[in-house]
C-alpha cells in the first residue's frame, strides 16, 4: 500500500511539475520545478495556482487522461488558479473558484483535446484555460464576495522597451514584473538560448507590426498581446519545430498574427467586458499548424507528437537527414543485382519532367555501350532479361504483364509504362517497377514484399527505346499519378581507381554507376522486444560493474534501447543500417560510449569504411565537449566519425574501430567494437586522453512479458575475445 502511494505521488509530482513548465512551452520537469517557485512570490497567488493544478490533474485522471494529457491539464489549471488570484483578493471564495475552474479545465483538456488531435490534428494548448477563463470573469461579476484587486504598475529594471519585453514573460504566470520576467528568461536560457532568440524576434516582429498599423496603446493594454505573440514564436518556430530559416519565418507570422488577433478579440470582447487571455496564441498557432500539417513538404520540418526543445530538434533532424535523405524523401532499395548505370535521373532530359520529374532510369553499361554485336536484337542489350527486384517493404497493388517488348528504337506510346509492377507502402504511396518483359512477373496483387525479392525480369515494354528499369515513387496508385521525392539507400557508387564509396541515402545523377551493398549480418544489436546484452563494464580497470541494454517499445510504437542506467534512445534495422537517434533519459556515459561505437553501422559486409558527420558531441565522456556541445550550439553540436571495419579470422567477429572528433575543439575520442554475427557487439573499448573505457559482454537476456518467459544465457567468451579488450 506505501509502495503504491509513493508511486502515485513521485507520478503526481513530476507531472505537475511538466505542468508548470509547460506554461512557458518548457518541456522540463526540472525547469517546472523552478518556475512552480517563482509563482509562490505571492504565496496567496502559488497557492490557488497549485490548488487549480491538482484539482485540474485529478478531474483529468477521472476523465481518463493518459499520460500525455495530464501535464497539460495541470497547465490549464493552473493558469485558472493563478488568474482568480490575480484577479481578486485572496480569500475562501477564490480558493472556491481556483477549485471549480481547476476540475473544469481538466475535463475540457481531456475532451477538447481528444477532438482537436482526431478531427484537426492539433494539440489543444491553452483554450481550455482560455475559456474557462472568460466562463470566470464574466460570472465574477455576480460574486458579491469578490473583491478585485487594484491594478499596480510594475517597477521599472532598465526603464525601456526591454521592461515590457520581460514584463510580457512574467505575465505568462500572471506575475507582469520585469524582475519575475528576468528570472523566468534565465530559466528558459538555461534550458535552450534559441528560445530566447525566437521569442525576441517574435515579439519585435509584432511590436512592429502594431506600431506600423497605428493600434492604439490602450486598446492593447487589455490584450496581454505580447505575452500571445511570444508564446506563437516559441511554440511555432521552437517547441515543435526543427529551427531553421522557414520555421524562424513562420515563428514570426504567428507572432504577428497572435498580435493582431489580440487586439481583434479584445475589441469585440470588450463589448462584453472580457479579455482574450490566451486564445489569441492558440488560434494563430492553429492556423499555422494546420497548414504546415497538410503541407508534405513543411510537415516534416514539425514534430507535433515528439515536442522538445529546437536544439534537441536541430539535432534530430539533421542525423535524419544524413540517415534518412531531405524532409519528405523515402528510402527505397536498387531494384536489380549487381552493378548499373543511371540512364536518366531526376529532372531528366527526356520523360523525367514536370510532375514526373522524380524518378529514375536504369540501364547496364560496358566499355560504354549499353549492348553486344551491332544492338540490333533484344538480347544484345546486357540488362534485357536480368531479375527485376523490389524497392521497398510493401503490398503488391497492380500489375500489368502482357504488353508486348519493343525493338530496338521503337517506343509504345499507347502503354506508357509497359508491363509494371505497382506497390504500395507503409505510408500510402506506391513505388512503380516498370518496362519489364512480358509474361515474367512472378508476383500477384496481394502478395506481400521485402526489399530483394524478384518480381519480374528487366524487359522493353511501353515507352522504352532500349531495355531499362523505370523507378519512381507516386502519391497515389493511379497510374500516370505525380511522383514524390524518394532517394535510394546503401548503395556502392563506382568511382575511378579508387574502391566503391558507401552511400546511406542518396539521390543518383545521370551516369552514375552503383550497386546494392549487399546485407550481411554486422548488427551490433538485435531488435527485438524484451531482448538484450548484459556487460561488465570499467574505466581505467577501476570501478568495475555490471550495465545492460535492452529493446523495449515505446507509446508510439517505436524500437527504443534502454540502459540500466537510465539513457534511452530510439533504434531501428533495416535492410541498410542499425541507426541510432533521439539520446535522451538520464546521464550515462556507459551508454553514450556504447552509441559513440555502434549507433551508425551499415548492414552490409561489403562496407569497410564510411562516415557520420553527425555525431552528437553531448554524447562524449569529456565534460568540455559536452558544455560546448550545449553552448555553441550549434557550430559544436556534432562531431565528425571516421568508421573502418573488418573481418577478424581469428575471433570470428567484426572489429569495427572508429575516431570521432569535434569539429570546432579537436576534442577526439578512440572507440573499437567486437561484432559477432547472431549476438551483437560484445567488447568495446574506447580512450579520450588518459581515460580507457572498457565494456566486456557477459551475457544475452529476454525479459519476461505475458505468454513469453525470462531468461539468460552466459556467452563464455573465449580467451580470444578477452585479447580484443
Amino acid at each position: 500500500m506505501l509502495l503504491i502511494l509513493r508511486n502515485h505521488l513521485l507520478r503526481l509530482l513530476e507531472e505537475v511539475a511538466r505542468g508548470y513548465g509547460w506554461v512557458a512551452l518548457v518541456p522540463s520537469w526540472k525547469a517546472g520545478i523552478l518556475l512552480a517557485l517563482l509563482t509562490f512570490l505571492e504565496p496567496a497567488i502559488g497557492a490557488a495556482g497549485l490548488t487549480g493544478a491538482l484539482c485540474a490533474w485529478y478531474a483529468g485522471q477521472v476523465a481518463g487522461a493518459d499520460a500525455g494529457e495530464r501535464p497539460v491539464c495541470v497547465f490549464n489549471g493552473l493558469l485558472s488558479g493563478l488568474f482568480v488570484a490575480h484577479a481578486w483578493t485572496p480569500g475562501v471564495s477564490v480558493f472556491a473558484l481556483a477549485i471549480m475552474g481547476g476540475v473544469f479545465t481538466g475535463w475540457l483538456t481531456v475532451v477538447l483535446g481528444r477532438l482537436a488531435a482526431s478531427q484537426l490534428r492539433l494539440p489543444i494548448l491553452s483554450l481550455p484555460f482560455a475559456l474557462v477563463a472568460m466562463l470566470t470573469m464574466a460570472a465574477g461579476g455576480s460574486l458579491s464576495s469578490l473583491q478585485a484587486n487594484w491594478y499596480q504598475a510594475p517597477p521599472d529594471l532598465f526603464g525601456t522597451q526591454v521592461d515590457k519585453f520581460l514584463s510580457a514573460f512574467g505575465n505568462l504566470y500572471f506575475l507582469p514584473d520585469p524582475f519575475i520576467g528576468l528570472f523566468l528568461l534565465g530559466v528558459i536560457m538555461f534550458f535552450s538560448r534559441y528560445y530566447v532568440i525566437i521569442a525576441l524576434c517574435g515579439y519585435m516582429a509584432a511590436w512592429f507590426w502594431m506600431q506600423l498599423m497605428g493600434a492604439a496603446p490602450e486598446h492593447l493594454a487589455t490584450t496581454a498581446w505580447d505575452s500571445n505573440a511570444i508564446l506563437a514564436a516559441l511554440l511555432v518556430g521552437g517547441l515543435f519545430a526543427a529551427p531553421s530559416w522557414v520555421t524562424a519565418a513562420l515563428a514570426v507570422l504567428a507572432a504577428v498574427s497572435a498580435a493582431w488577433l489580440s487586439l481583434a478579440l479584445g475589441r469585440i470582447l470588450d463589448v462584453m467586458h472580457l479579455v482574450p487571455f490566451s486564445a489569441p496564441f492558440v488560434l494563430a498557432a492553429w492556423l499555422i499548424l494546420y497548414a504546415v500539417v497538410h503541407n508534405a513538404r513543411l510537415a516534416t520540418r514539425f514534430n507535433l507528437h515528439t515536442p522538445d526543445f529546437p536544439e534537441r530538434s536541430y539535432e534530430r533532424a539533421q542525423i535524419s537527414l544524413a540517415r534518412g535523405g531531405k524532409p519528405g524523401s523515402m528510402a527505397l532499395a536498387l531494384p536489380f543485382m549487381g552493378q548499373w548505370t543511371v540512364s536518366q535521373g531526376f529532372s531528366g532530359p527526356h520523360t523525367h519532367r514536370g510532375l514526373w520529374r522524380h524518378a529514375l532510369d536504369f540501364i547496364v553499361v560496358k566499355n560504354g555501350l549499353s549492348f553486344a554485336n551491332k544492338g540490333g536484337r533484344l538480347e544484345d542489350f546486357y540488362c534485357y532479361n536480368l531479375p527485376v527486384l523490389s524497392p521497398a517493404y510493401g503490398q503488391v497493388w497492380r500489375i500489368v504483364h502482357d504488353v508486348p517488348d519493343n525493338r530496338p528504337g521503337t517506343v509504345n506510346v499507347a502503354a506508357n509504362w509497359g508491363n509494371f509492377v505497382l506497390i504500395r507502402l507503409y505510408d500510402g504511396r506506391f513505388a512503380l517497377v516498370a518496362h519489364l518483359r512480358p509474361g515474367t512477373i512472378t508476383v500477384a496483387p496481394g502478395t506481400w514484399l521485402r526489399p530483394g525479392d524478384i518480381i519480374g525480369y528487366c524487359g522493353n515494354s511501353g515507352r522504352s527505346p532500349q531495355p531499362h528499369i523505370h523507378l519512381h515513387l507516386q502519391s497515389s496508385d493511379g497510374i500516370g499519378a505525380p511522383t514524390t521525392p524518394f532517394h535510394v539507400a546503401s548503395v556502392l557508387v563506382a568511382t575511378q581507381d579508387e574502391a566503391p564509396r558507401y552511400e546511406l541515402a542518396w539521390v543518383p545523377e545521370e551516369s552514375a554507376t552503383l550497386s546494392n551493398a549487399i546485407e550481411g549480418d554486422a548488427r551490433p544489436f538485435y531488435l527485438l522486444a524484451g531482448r538484450g546484452l548484459r556487460y561488465t563494464v570499467a574505466c581505467n580497470e577501476h570501478s568495475k560493474c555490471d550495465w545492460s541494454v535492452r529493446c523495449e517499445v515505446d507509446e508510439l510504437g517505436r524500437l527504443t534501447l534502454l540502459s540500466s542506467a537510465g539513457g534511452r534512445c530510439i533504434a531501428e534495422s533495416t535492410w541498410a543500417a542499425f541507426s541510432c537517434y533521439e539520446r535522451s533519459g538520464t546521464d550515462d556515459p556507459y551508454f553514450d560510449l556504447w552509441l559513440l561505437a555502434c549507433g551508425y553501422t551499415p548492414a552490409s559486409f561489403q562496407v569497410d569504411r564510411w562516415q557520420d558527420q553527425f555525431t552528437p558531441a553531448r554524447l562524449f565522456p569529456h565534460r568540455a565537449a559536452r558544455l560546448l556541445s550545449v553552448l555553441a550550439w550549434p557550430w559544436a553540436t556534432f562531431a565528425e566519425s571516421s568508421y573502418q571495419r573488418h573481418w577478424d579470422e581469428e575471433a570470428q567477429a567484426w572489429r569495427q574501430s572508429a575516431h570521432h572528433r569535434q569539429k570546432c575543439t579537436g576534442i577526439h575520442l578512440i572507440t573499437e567494437a567486437l561484432i559477432v554475427p547472431q549476438l551483437g557487439c560484445t567488447v568495446i573499448t574506447g580512450e579520450m586522453g588518459q581515460n580507457r573505457y572498457v565494456m566486456q559482454a557477459t551475457s544475452s537476456f529476454q525479459r519476461a512479458d505475458v505468454g513469453v518467459p525470462a531468461w539468460e544465457t552466459s556467452l563464455g567468451l573465449s580467451t580470444t575475445f578477452k585479447r580484443a579488450i
